[in-house]
């Protein structure tokens, strides 16, 4: 039911065609370009994000105890002992994030001209 819902919803918005901004300035459509350019950012982060990790974990020499149980308490034991390991490395943090950086900065270019955020 939520589905044809939003179906509906989104049908509604493109039939308004030219009467796309509202009383408050808000253009559906900017909204719209700017919400899938985030989106696409995101994404593209996140594909990349399980080799970042693993180059993080090579970085600092992370090797996790074999004979740990994987349950939700040892896992969660496990992520703790590799952000230690991590934020005690700051070189390897600085280039973990400098790569994130490069990843993001089309995305954010590309958001800022289409001017997204409003000037403050």
């Amino acid at each position: 039911m939520q589905i044809i819902k939003g179906v509906f919803l989104l049908c509604c918005l493109l039939m308004v065609g030219d009467i796309h901004v509202n009383a408050a300035g808000l253009d559906i459509f900017k909204a719209f370009d700017c919400a899938d350019i985030a989106l696409e950012g995101v994404g593209y982060i996140a594909v990349r994000s399980v080799a970042l990790i693993r180059e993080l974990a090579k970085c600092v020499n992370f090797l996790p105890d074999e004979n740990s149980d994987l349950d939700p308490n040892g896992f969660l034991q496990i992520v703790d002992d590799f952000l230690k390991e991590v934020t005690g490395n700051p070189k390897c943090m600085l280039a973990s994030l400098s790569t994130v950086k490069n990843y993001a900065e089309p995305f954010v270019k590309k958001f800022s001209n289409r001017k997204c955020l409003p000037s403050v």
